[in-house]
């Protein structure tokens, strides 16, 4: 599931297939796609307990993000974690 896309947003977000082991509450992926460099991917559990951790991650990673955008994105990783939980009811 997509989350923003380029051309309305400065980010392409989406829920993640997990290839690892089974998807869960707590392995549920979310993606943040850069034009440059890496994928940036963080696990629903990270995000749930470490969400400013999360972001700081990507203020380094993405420098020419403003403050507005980071909120953004804050948003579409509390969406995400909304659909987690729905999804697997914990």
């Amino acid at each position: 599931m997509s989350y923003s896309r380029w051309g309305n947003s400065y980010w392409y977000t989406f829920w993640s297939s997990n290839n690892e082991k089974v998807e869960n509450f707590d392995t549920a992926l979310f993606c943040i796609c850069r034009f440059m460099g890496p994928d940036i991917t963080f696990s629903a559990k990270k995000i749930r307990e470490k969400l400013i951790r999360c972001l700081d991650t990507v203020r380094i990673e993405e420098p020419d993000a403003s403050e507005e955008e980071i909120e953004e994105l804050a948003g579409y990783m509390t969406r995400f974690l909304k659909d987690v939980d729905k999804e697997f009811k914990k």
